[in-house]
């Protein structure tokens, strides 16, 4: 019966965020999904795993609210938001419902770019010089003052949606008119016509993978990122944990805890990205959830025993927390791409590849016919690998080693 069930109200489970879902039924949760279509939970893959479906405008706090109030549940237990571009909405709902969790101020924070940014400088977080511009005049002269080569970005988007990095003048003039075209992005949400020119931080990215309960670190770790090549930000593998620069991990995490407490994020996880430059970790972003990419959903499991996205439901709902590393074993994954763009045919030496034991996991998306492209942000890349191996070097050989045999056909 719902009366002897948390009742544990999800909204928008959807990309990386299904695992809320599958965690929270796991964990013996009454679960409500609150979206924006009737279709979402067979179109993102967690259709059987909930058991209310509440159909409501999740871009807006107040309809978030009304939708549960309305509802057959005379009690919440707890209201997460399950996609980055909730967040705002989902903590001005659960403030109205009395439910804790994420503040709309730490909200608002973590979700535009630009806030974040001011936010970092006002608290000593180090991280890149920037400006918030609104047309290409000011992107030019910001850019001047800042000096080239700099990025260009939106402030409340995702996914290395519309991220450039632009070498000169030249490159501003051609590349901005593409970014004021950029006005919606996933779920209807739209794209502000405020956009960040940043530093371009030289260096190699990594992501700390972070829970924090009542303000303390209780659990971290670092993921090594494999990016493609400029002029793109396109994260092409991880290897969790890392298998580089070990030795600045400390650092790194203790980055990370300062630009959690600077945007107030004091309870559940957090991903955490940043740049190792010659003058130490720099911030490039704190994201309010579970890594998204596989990190949180199989990497972490699977290399340590640890699942974020079963943890945080726990804190949502006050039960203990378990960070316990069962297995120090380390899992890498790697994203299938185009080299050039065209019609899609086929991926030559995927069957060898998937004949190797390390593979722990595979997923091609692309269908023959379909039109790819080389990677200007995540929804481009084809599909997937990931394996698992005694130590994180070996990881990332394995997985470096497996990709090469393999090549997208493409006419």
């Amino acid at each position: 019966m719902i009366e002897n069930n948390e009742i544990v109200c999800l909204v928008e489970p959807s990309f990386f965020g299904v695992s809320f879902a599958l965690e929270a039924k796991r964990a013996g949760c009454h679960v409500v999904a609150l979206v924006s279509d009737r279709g979402n939970p067979s179109k993102y893959g967690y259709q059987g795993h909930y058991d209310d479906l509440l159909v409501c405008d999740i871009r807006n706090g107040k309809a978030i609210h009304d939708a549960i109030s309305a509802s057959r549940h005379s009690r919440v237990d707890a209201l997460i938001a399950a996609t980055d571009y909730v967040l705002l909405a989902t903590a001005e709902a659960a403030e109205r419902l009395g439910l804790g969790g994420m503040s709309p101020e730490t909200a608002a924070l973590v979700r535009n770019k630009d806030l974040a940014r001011l936010r970092y400088r006002d608290r000593g977080v180090p991280g890149a010089a920037f400006a918030t511009v609104v047309d290409e005049a000011g992107a030019l002269a910001a850019a001047a003052l800042i000096g080239y080569p700099v990025v260009l970005k939106p402030t409340n988007a995702a996914s290395s949606q519309n991220v450039f990095f632009v070498a000169g003048p030249d490159d501003m003039t051609r590349i901005f008119p593409q970014m004021r075209g950029f006005t919606t992005s996933y779920l209807g949400f739209p794209v502000r016509p405020e956009y960040l020119v940043e530093e371009y931080l030289d260096g190699p990215e990594f992501s700390v993978e972070i829970f924090v309960a009542n303000g303390r670190t209780v659990f971290a770790e670092v993921t090594e990122k494999l990016t493609s090549p400029l002029p793109y930000f396109v994260e092409v593998g991880h290897v969790f944990p890392t298998s580089a620069l070990i030795g600045e991990k400390a650092p790194m995490i203790a980055l990370a805890a300062r630009a959690l407490e600077a945007v107030g994020l004091t309870d559940g996880p957090a991903h955490v990205e940043l740049k190792q430059t010659a003058a130490g970790p720099r911030i490039v972003e704190v994201n309010g959830r579970p890594g998204g990419d596989q990190i949180s959903s199989v990497l972490m499991p699977a290399a340590y025993g640890i699942n974020p996205f079963r943890q945080a439901i726990s804190s949502a709902l006050g039960r203990p927390l378990d960070f316990t590393v069962h297995e120090a074993a380390s899992c890498a994954i790697g994203f299938i791409c185009a080299e050039h763009g065209g019609e899609f045919e086929t991926i030559t030496g995927l069957t060898d590849v998937l004949g190797d034991e390390s593979v722990i996991r595979s997923v091609v998306e692309a269908q023959p016919g379909d039109g790819v492209r080389v990677p200007q942000s995540s929804d481009d890349r084809l599909g997937h690998i990931i394996v698992r191996q005694a130590s994180p070097s070996q990881a990332k050989r394995k997985i470096v080693e497996l990709m090469a045999k393999m090549k997208v056909v493409v006419r």
